[in-house]
């Protein structure tokens, strides 16, 4: 069965050329989705031409309005279960941060260990290279680390990364009731919550190569309470919900 790579796009014409220039070199059982969130700049009419020049399978799917990461991440689930002939869902980022080297190692280890959510993390390995963010988001991904691992019992290095590979039990269920906004840390512990099983690998990511990112400092009190809230009340609800 291949593979799906969801790439959530929102005005990133800078760097989208080049991420998916590099997704080309993956294996011919990986197919590409851009989701265009509601992009002001010409991200949707680049999608397109690379669609047509593309190597390999390249779908395109735009949204009428920016709707958020949660919002264009379930599209591409639901376009995953549309098609029912996928294994596994990889998220990966438009802007030039994800290496294309880690998808591959993503799904081996999603196979081997059998993982429902593989994450890519920057953090499992102190001695990797590369980029890792901000000391202030830093500070923010090891407080939502120990908050999963006090609620759910289950260490996780890297919850906020966008770097990940679900498998068919989390990306089924993803299409049906994903966070709307910072979803990451909710999904990783509604998997933990769920008694599914979570695995990381550590990857090397690189600082953004265009664009803006969608958390920037006034954005950062609201992300840390409702991101903590939702968590909250994700610990409950009942198994399954």
């Amino acid at each position: 069965m291949p593979h799906l790579v969801i790439i959530p796009a929102y005005n990133e014409q800078e760097s989208l050329p080049q991420t998916v220039a590099a997704l080309q070199a993956l294996p011919p059982d990986f197919e590409l989705l851009i989701i265009n969130d509601g992009s002001r700049d010409r991200t949707g009419a680049l999608a397109e031409e690379l669609a047509h020049g593309s190597e390999r399978p390249l779908h395109v799917l735009h949204l009428p309005i920016n709707g958020g990461i949660g919002v264009a991440v379930q599209t591409g689930y639901l376009f995953a279960a549309k098609e029912g002939r996928f294994q596994y869902v990889i998220q990966f980022d438009a802007d030039g941060q994800h290496d294309v080297g880690s998808l591959s190692e993503l799904v081996a280890a999603a196979h081997a260990d059998e993982l429902d959510l593989c994450i890519g993390s920057r953090f499992l390995d102190p001695q990797q290279e590369g980029f890792r963010s901000t000391a202030v988001r830093r500070v923010g991904i090891r407080f939502f680390s120990l908050l999963i691992r006090l609620l759910g019992g289950v260490r996780i290095t890297d919850p906020t990364s966008g770097l990940r590979c679900a498998g068919p039990r989390a990306w089924q269920r993803f299409a049906k009731h994903y966070p709307e906004d910072y979803p990451e840390p909710e999904t990783v512990f509604w998997c933990v919550r769920n008694r599914l099983k979570v695995g990381e690998i550590s990857v090397k990511m690189h600082a953004r190569q265009g664009g803006r990112s969608s958390i920037r400092f006034r954005q950062s009190v609201y992300y840390m309470v409702k991101v903590t809230l939702a968590i909250l009340l994700d610990r409950l609800r009942p198994a399954g919900q």
